[in-house]
């Protein structure tokens, strides 16, 4: 078999389909994608609210809640305690297969009359979790998302498991009192880390390992008391330290600004991979063939798969997912899933197909929030002989008569869901936050805008009045409502004001932090652009005399200097 050249029907750009790919498709009995993998991505992204949160009522007992679904959603929204009482029972919502309507529009019509679940949490959180969506096993979590097994969590987001006290953060693992790491895990009472791991009591550094006591370095491998990348001594260290007026706003102004060009000037390893054989990719630990993957722990067998925490195989085009084997083009959906496809939010399911928040479920297809059901057809019960007659003429039907969306895009089975039938519009799901487009681009390609994502919020103080040594803040600053700097003239989708909450006013005592002086989404798209992108560019190491080549994340515009393995391993130990 031999590798092909398609032509992505959305973006009309060429992408190679290889011999093991159509193994793959073979294998799990679904046809060749007709996107590229980049368009794949957006695709689902732009089905995944993580962040945005809403207050509104529950459809049924019309008590308030917190929702990713706002209030002018088309859809029927119920509480936690609604949704899993014996009130609900998905399979009183129920649709007979219709063969002269395409299946998108009738999963579509399903999924208005049927309730949904306000946020995605599994029922073994401890409390406290109310502000937070995709949370698991954990206490205390507050907006902050996606987060596994960890415990007092604010404003942070992909938190994968054994995290406590943790402020500001995006993308790390088993730390503790950290405020601003982004890609980095196992560390302890650390501030303001980039892709460094096993770090302790230091601040500003980025691709560090093991070190201690360090504050603005780079590239430092088991060190303590490094100062600006030079060594000192433990007294000379803690004397430089105080120099730095830790407690000052101002001072902490300069440190982000020397620390953004400190990121920018310094010698890169192409990718940040661990333990792992056969992958291409950036954050991969303890992986094997693994290939254009991001954000992936203990798996193999994965292409085009982006955030997975535990032991997924034998699977393509994932968004977020855990344990697995044989899984395509789904987003959210683990727990020991077996050959699913064009899913979300399913879990310990086999066999099943276009299917959401179904659990414990086999032999499903186009289902929503069935619990340990077999052989259903949007909710409807069939019995093993009548659903193994019907489901492959709904197959042969999505193939003759394919969804069409307003870019004459066909969805025939084998792809995901169109963009204009996601749940969200562009600008509150994840596609927003990594490929960004204005609203006039948003209505251009036919998706939806939401409008009132700017909340307005009335301050009662300005950001400059607060007092800029954190010591000299007072507790009445938790009384206040701060007007952010920004005051909505950026693209953060900035809510013009913000709260402290008295956790978050200890906790920056505790570690010498100032006070923000902007809004939690402002600071969340900042934080974002420490990140690498979730696409891979092929280059050469920069190392003069080098020629080795390789794929990376850092796109040949940027300004790190990118070395291969062995010319950065030279330059670092």
């Amino acid at each position: 078999m031999n590798s092909e050249t398609k032509n992505c029907q959305n973006c009309k750009k060429d992408f190679i389909i290889e011999p093991d790919d159509f193994l793959f498709y073979e294998k799990i009995k679904v046809p060749p994608p007709t996107f590229c993998p980049e368009c794949r991505l957006v695709r689902r992204m732009a089905t995944f609210n993580i962040r945005n949160l809403y207050n509104r009522k529950c459809d049924n007992c019309g008590e308030k809640t917190v929702s990713i679904f706002n209030s002018n959603s088309l859809y029927k929204v119920w509480c936690f305690n609604c949704y899993f009482s014996d009130k609900f029972d998905a399979q009183s919502y129920v649709l007979d297969y219709d063969f002269s309507v395409d299946f998108f529009t009738q999963y579509e019509k399903l999924r208005r009359i049927i309730p949904l679940l306000c946020l995605e949490q599994s029922g073994n959180n401890s409390g406290g979790c109310e502000y937070a969506n995709y949370t698991y096993g954990s206490k205390n979590i507050y907006l902050s998302h996606n987060v596994a097994k960890s415990e007092n969590i604010y404003y942070s987001v992909f938190v994968n498991r054994d995290n406590k006290m943790c402020f500001d953060s995006l993308s790390f693992r088993e730390d503790e009192l950290c405020y601003e790491v982004v890609d980095s895990n196992h560390n302890y009472d650390c501030s303001y880390l980039t892709k460094s791991d096993l770090c302790i009591s230091s601040k500003f550094l980025f691709n560090c390992v093991n070190c201690q006591n360090c504050f603005m370095s780079s590239n430092q491998r088991n060190q303590n008391y490094i100062f600006r990348n030079k060594k000192l001594s433990k007294d000379e260290y803690n004397k430089a330290l105080i120099k730095e007026n830790l407690n000052s706003y101002k001072t902490w102004e300069k440190l982000t600004d020397e620390y953004e060009k400190l990121s920018e000037n310094t010698v890169v390893r192409f990718t940040k991979m661990i333990n792992s054989v056969g992958c291409t990719g950036n954050i991969i630990e303890n992986c094997k063939n693994c290939l254009s993957s991001f954000y992936v722990w203990g798996s193999e067998n994965l292409r085009y798969v982006t955030y997975s925490v535990n032991a997924l195989k034998d699977s393509y085009d994932m968004l977020d997912s855990g344990r697995g084997e044989r899984m395509y083009e789904s987003i959210c959906s683990g727990r020991g899933n077996y050959e699913i496809g064009f899913s979300s939010r399913t879990f310990g399911t086999t066999y099943s197909y276009y299917s959401e928040g179904c659990i414990d479920c086999k032999n499903c297809f186009g289902c929503i929030g069935l619990r340990k059901k077999e052989y259903c057809i949007f909710n409807k019960q069939y019995i093993k002989e009548g659903y193994e007659k019907i489901l492959p003429k709904i197959i042969q039907q999505m193939s003759d008569m394919p969804y069409i969306d307003k870019n004459n895009c066909e969805y025939k089975f084998g792809e995901f869901f169109p963009i204009e039938l996601s749940p969200f519009a562009y600008n509150e799901t994840m596609a927003y936050e990594q490929f960004p487009l204005s609203q006039e681009e948003v209505i251009n390609k036919n998706y939806r805008w939401f409008s009132k994502l700017e909340r307005n919020y009335k301050s009662t103080i300005e950001a400059s009045e607060i007092s800029d040594n954190i010591l000299e803040v007072k507790e009445d600053i938790l009384n206040e409502t701060i007007h952010c700097e920004h005051n909505s003239s950026c693209s953060h989708q900035c809510t013009n004001a913000f709260r402290i909450i008295p956790e978050e006013l200890q906790f920056y005592k505790r570690m010498n932090l100032p006070i923000p002086r902007i809004c939690l989404n402002c600071r969340y798209f900042i934080r974002l652009k420490r990140t690498s992108p979730w696409r891979l560019y092929h280059r050469s190491c920069m190392k003069e005399g080098c020629t080795n080549e390789f794929e990376t994340p850092y796109a040949p515009e940027r300004p790190e200097i990118v070395y291969c393995e062995r010319c950065y391993q030279n330059e670092v130990y």
